[in-house]
């Protein structure tokens, strides 16, 4: 099926526009170079002599899917090793991996990304130029953190950090949040992001802290929204840091695991999306954090709280933590926030580029929705968390035609995405890009 033209029709198909809907069976999607020209019933459909037919009885055509929060930093590291594994590499090492990582993603039915890290500003060129296939890469650049904040690298001199960190660039007060957020839209950055909280990842890295004043985060908010339609995703991990986010006018909330009700309807009346990341944040302490008394063996101590040293996370606490990330993401649903897919991908082997983020899919059905609107969170609202919802996230006329052709319905069960024997075609503005797992470029 290498030969397909730039006007097409799928036929017989039945069609997940990715509004929440059911699919709607025997339909043809018509392409015209590179967008979705009509979405007819086959019973409607005419047949023209211009228009190369593909046939595709019993399959389901949905738009492709988005990943609202990853990071294409290149790193190679464990649990034990986090920092040290990532930041001790050669830049161009992690800007080589992170085109794999990137294709990788691709593979999986992700046609677009959001990501945070020195990397997405520049795959996203190489990828546009068509050169080598590659998802849209919605690209941040590197995090804004306070010094000694959530994506400072503690372990390294501050200096060090700034020319060699991976997700964060160290911007303290007003001013240097301005600089910073001019740097990364000079860079060509779609989006920018601030880190408002801790994010529990060194021992006095808290989630519960807030790591910026109001009037840092609307510094933020307000340079990147001069130029007109940059996203401000905000990391927020704690109520107090969520709420400054929100007060503040950031677009996304990231994780946000400390949601309740009058916080919740705020972000709806406001419009502000939230990103929960699931699989990670319910699953971080179970899935990657020993719980014996002690913590983790290292090689030398991390920097930390003394205060905190003889309290170590056990299973009691990672079963607390947890169970409130779920209430809160519920809690958002129930209140009607918007909410959108994101994996936060942050490197291998801890998290697999394309498994991790179908898992997402799956993690958000788990935890109370359905498989319709998980399909939604990563396709329509998607395309609004990363800016792109005049082009993609729906099946409709007029839209980019990045599209997933898939042999099961995925509104049945999530984990018809995570097969990837389910996965039959990846068109990227009405080219296919992705045969059965292949690239087909």
């Amino acid at each position: 099926m290498r030969n397909i033209g730039n006007k097409f029709a799928l036929l017989s198909v039945s069609v997940i526009d990715g509004r929440g809907g059911a699919p709607l069976d025997d339909h043809a999607v018509l392409v015209t170079d590179g967008r979705i020209e009509s979405v007819t019933p086959m019973a409607r459909y005419r047949r023209a002599s211009d228009v190369q037919e593909v046939p595709l009885d019993s399959h389901y055509v949905m738009p492709g899917l988005i990943d609202a929060h990853v990071h294409l930093a290149g790193g190679r590291a464990d649990i034990t090793d986090q920092e040290m594994g990532v930041i001790a590499e050669p830049k161009l090492m992690r800007a080589v991996r992170s085109v794999y990582e990137a294709q990788k993603i691709l593979k999986r039915g992700f046609t677009t990304v959001r990501d945070v890290s020195w990397n997405g500003l520049y795959l996203k060129r190489l990828f546009r130029e068509g050169g080598i296939p590659g998802p849209k890469v919605v690209a941040c650049g590197p995090g804004l953190t306070r010094t000694g904040g959530h994506a400072d690298l503690h372990q390294f001199p501050a200096d060090f950090v700034q020319g060699h960190g991976v997700f964060g660039i160290l911007a303290d007060g007003p001013d240097e949040i301005v600089k910073a957020v001019r740097f990364v839209l000079r860079e060509g950055a779609d989006a920018v992001k601030i880190f408002a909280s801790g994010g529990d990842n060194w021992p006095h890295d808290r989630n519960d802290d807030v790591h910026y004043s109001f009037d840092e985060i609307r510094a933020c908010v307000e340079e990147a929204h001069r130029q007109r339609g940059t996203i401000v995703m905000c990391h927020a991990e704690n109520r107090a840091a969520i709420e400054l986010a929100v007060e503040a006018g950031c677009d996304t909330i990231e994780h946000g695991e400390d949601i309740d009700e009058p916080l919740a309807a705020k972000m709806a009346e406001r419009g502000t999306i939230l990103v929960p990341t699931l699989q990670l944040i319910v699953n971080w302490h179970r899935d990657f954090m020993p719980m014996e008394p002690g913590g983790r063996s290292q090689a030398r101590p991390d920097a930390f709280l003394y205060r905190d040293a003889l309290q170590p996370h056990d299973h009691t606490f990672a079963d607390r933590y947890s169970d409130q990330a779920v209430r809160s993401f519920q809690t958002a649903k129930a209140m009607g926030v918007k909410i959108a897919l994101g994996s936060d991908t942050v490197y291998e082997p801890l998290t697999t580029y394309g498994e991790y983020s179908a898992l997402e899919l799956a993690a958000m059905v788990q935890y109370g929705m359905t498989p319709s609107e998980a399909i939604s969170a990563a396709t329509m609202t998607g395309a609004e968390a990363v800016g792109l919802s005049h082009v993609l996230g729906t099946v409709e006329p007029g839209k980019l035609a990045d599209l997933l052709v898939l042999r099961k319905d995925p509104t049945v069960d999530p984990m018809v995405v995570h097969d990837v024997a389910n996965l039959y075609l990846t068109f990227c503005d009405g080219r296919l890009t992705v045969q059965d797992g292949v690239f087909v470029w």
